[in-house]
């Protein structure tokens, strides 16, 4: 039970660690649900494979409580250390990511200014295609008119 009841605590931190993970992607990217709703299944996922391997599934207050407990050693200690380096990471990589979008605005912008040039001399070429169509149809249509007025 010793063995068990350390890897309960052990589990415990490893949630608290995942739950730090979260805790920069949600500053990164300022979606709270999604990421919560994440950190939860995985955590239920973890703590059912703990108790399946240790208890054969079953459900104990004990290893639910020392699970728990590791996670608040973990946010307690470690947590506060890795709470300012994660808002440090997560300014940086909001300004890459700002940089990012800006390239590639500017790089869609030039896509599109190639396309309008494609667009343009499309147009053109078929409009002169036209043209030339429509100036052989009016001559034949002005060569019947010429041999049925004879």
């Amino acid at each position: 039970m010793g063995e068990a009841l350390f890897y309960a605590v052990l589990l415990g931190m490893t949630i608290g660690a995942y739950y730090d993970f979260c805790r920069l992607i949600r500053l990164v990217f300022n979606d709270k649900f999604i990421v919560d709703f994440i950190f939860c299944i995985v955590s239920a996922i973890a703590f059912y494979c703990y108790l399946y391997i240790f208890n054969n599934g079953a459900i104990r207050m004990l290893y639910m409580l020392v699970t728990f407990c590791g996670f608040l050693l973990y946010i307690f200690t470690l947590g506060y250390v890795t709470k300012k380096l994660e808002l440090k990471i997560s300014s940086v990589i909001k300004k890459w990511l700002k940089l990012l979008k800006n390239r590639v605005k500017s790089f869609k912008k030039v896509l599109q200014y190639i396309g309008h040039i494609y667009y343009n001399i499309y147009v053109h070429i078929r409009g002169k295609k036209s043209k030339e169509k429509v100036n052989d149809k009016a001559k034949k249509r002005n060569a019947k008119r010429k041999h049925h007025q004879e």
